[in-house]
């Protein structure tokens, strides 16, 4: 895919503004009352599409600290992740309280955020050796 290497801090960004707008849209999606939310996002078990979302968090902000601290443990970056994502969803369950027609606070939406969390930021370790094979050696 990427035949020239690039530079560290260009891949940091790329993946702290996907972590930007993953939130975002989480955001976003949380703000629609029931009628305003999109009919595709609930074709399966409510439960999956939170699971997924976070997956996505989780493996974003997994890779955007892994690749901003390169010095830190692996682990680290990955337990990190795992919280931040996984208070994302907490604070995801109490902004849906505020939404009109919303319930929000729902302990197993929380859970499914966490284990997509866990799942997501987990599978960094996939896809973090080719990461670091892109980036530009001083």
């Amino acid at each position: 895919m990427f035949r020239d290497r690039v530079q560290r801090w260009l891949l940091v960004v790329i993946f702290w503004v996907g972590v930007l707008a993953w939130a975002a849209t989480i955001v976003w999606l949380s703000s629609l009352t029931p009628s305003e939310l999109p009919r595709l996002a609930f074709l399966a078990w409510d439960k999956i599409n939170h699971f997924a979302a976070f997956a996505v968090g989780g493996w974003l902000t997994a890779t955007a600290l892994r690749l901003s601290r390169p010095q830190a443990s692996t682990a680290a970056g990955i337990m990190a992740a795992i919280v931040l994502v996984s208070l994302f969803g907490a604070f995801d369950e109490l902004h849906q309280l505020y939404t009109p027609d919303r319930t929000g606070a729902d302990w197993y939406d929380w859970i499914a955020d966490s284990l997509g969390a866990i799942v997501g930021a987990s599978s960094s370790l996939l896809t973090h050796a080719r990461l670091e094979r892109l980036v530009s050696r001083p």
